[in-house]
């Protein structure tokens, strides 16, 4: 029995998966890349090696897209609405955030503290 990609009815989402992982693996992040990977719910934090928000923004994403869908199958359209918003909101978050984690991928954030210190002087 052979496998052929021709009867696999997921081969374009496996091709989308191979381009992403391959996007994901490289040294530099890039901003427009991030945006681009919002399209999958949790993309552009996975790209920016945030994993726990991308799980968070991603798990938001596909829940409330199956409550508009559900509650749309139903006839329960102001409650389908509702779901949209919600979800167009979680959506603008996580551009938001994928952006901001492309600007700052990289950036030490540890300050030694004892080398701070503040002073004031004041002139009679």
């Amino acid at each position: 029995m052979s496998v052929s990609l021709k009867n696999f009815p997921l081969k374009g989402a496996f091709v989308v998966l191979l381009i992403v992982v391959s996007i994901a693996c490289a040294a530099e992040k890039n901003v427009n890349v991030a945006m681009l990977l919002c399209v999958f719910p949790g993309g552009g934090q996975f790209y920016t090696e945030r994993y726990v928000p991308g799980v968070i923004i991603g798990a938001a994403e596909i829940t409330l897209g199956y409550f508009a869908y559900k509650y749309h199958r139903e006839g329960d359209y102001t409650r389908r609405n509702s779901m949209l918003w919600w979800g167009l909101f979680v959506f603008g978050y996580s551009l938001a955030d994928a952006y901001v984690g492309a600007k700052m991928y990289g950036f030490d954030v540890q300050t030694d503290l004892d080398k701070v210190s503040i002073s004031y002087n004041m002139k009679w």
